[in-house]
Parts: C-alpha cells; sequence; structure tokens
C-alpha cells in the first residue's frame, strides 16, 4: 500500500514538473500579446554607441498611424516571431541587463509603459511589462527582430513611412 501511495505521489509530481515546463516553454504569438492592431503607436529607438572614447546615445520616436503601410509591416512582423515565459518571467523583474546596441520599444499609449521592448544584444525582451524569452537558442530570433523592427521605422525597408 505504501508502495503504490508513494508511485502515485512520484507520477503526480513528474506530471506538475511536466506541466509547468510546457507552461513555461510553450510558444506564444508577439503580435497577440502586444495588440496594437487598429490603434496608432509609437515607436521608439534607442542606438547606443562610442565615439572618441565617449559612450553617445541617439534616440528616435516615431509615430506609426493605424491605417498606415508602416503599421502594417511591423503588425506582420510581430505576428511571425513568438516568445515563451523564462525564469525571469517568475519573479517581478522588468528589467532586462544585456542589452546590444540598439533598442526598439513599441507603445500605443505613450505612457512609458511599454507594450513591446526588444534588443539585438540579449536573446530577452519585454511584452506588456514581463520579461520573456524569443527563441529558445542565444539570441538570433531577438536580434533580428530588433534590426528588423528599426528597418521599417526608419523607413529603411522599402516600407512607406
Amino acid at each position: 500500500m505504501a508502495r503504490s501511495v508513494k508511485r502515485v505521489v512520484l507520477v503526480l509530481l513528474a506530471a506538475a514538473v511536466l506541466a509547468f515546463a510546457a507552461w513555461m516553454l510553450w510558444p506564444r504569438s508577439i503580435g497577440d500579446a502586444v495588440d496594437l492592431e487598429g490603434e496608432d503607436f509609437y515607436g521608439f529607438l534607442v542606438t547606443l554607441d562610442v565615439r572618441d572614447g565617449q559612450s553617445q546615445t541617439d534616440s528616435e520616436s516615431y509615430t506609426v498611424s493605424a491605417d498606415s503601410e508602416q503599421a502594417e509591416a511591423i503588425l506582420e512582423l510581430l505576428d511571425q516571431y513568438t516568445y515563451h515565459f523564462c525564469w525571469d518571467t517568475l519573479t517581478v523583474a522588468d528589467v532586462i541587463s544585456e542589452i546590444g546596441d540598439i533598442i526598439v520599444d513599441l507603445d500605443a499609449s505613450g505612457d512609458l509603459e511599454r507594450k513591446f521592448s526588444v534588443s539585438n544584444g540579449t536573446g530577452k525582451a519585454r511584452v506588456n511589462g514581463r520579461v520573456v524569452r524569443i527563441g529558445y537558442f542565444g539570441s538570433g530570433q531577438a536580434a533580428a527582430l530588433c534590426e528588423q523592427l528599426s528597418a521599417i521605422l526608419r523607413g529603411e525597408s522599402g516600407v512607406a513611412n
């Protein structure tokens, strides 16, 4: 009897661990989570650089109209990428410590509560205030998304502003 109870407890524990892992690693659509469709939004682009031994920060802001080709391109791009939860999602951490030289923020309200933030130097991003991970290995997908978003915002992608 004690053996069967122990076996049931172990099976339940294994099922709970598998369910937790599936919940953490399940891919979720960035486009669905950010939900910028049908509204004007803002794009903020921060570029970090070192010039003549001094760190430089350049920032650009863009207003994207809901019915523009630029908005359509951004929304289509976000729909192509997924994220999943990571350990930072479970904590109250809302700061991503590793960043690259480009940061892209998207926001619909203008109140500095970014709906989406990604950098080209880490695989992590911030979606609706939660730190999440884009891709499962390395930072390649997040870097590609960051570069593509910055090109669309700057009008370098062939999409009209």
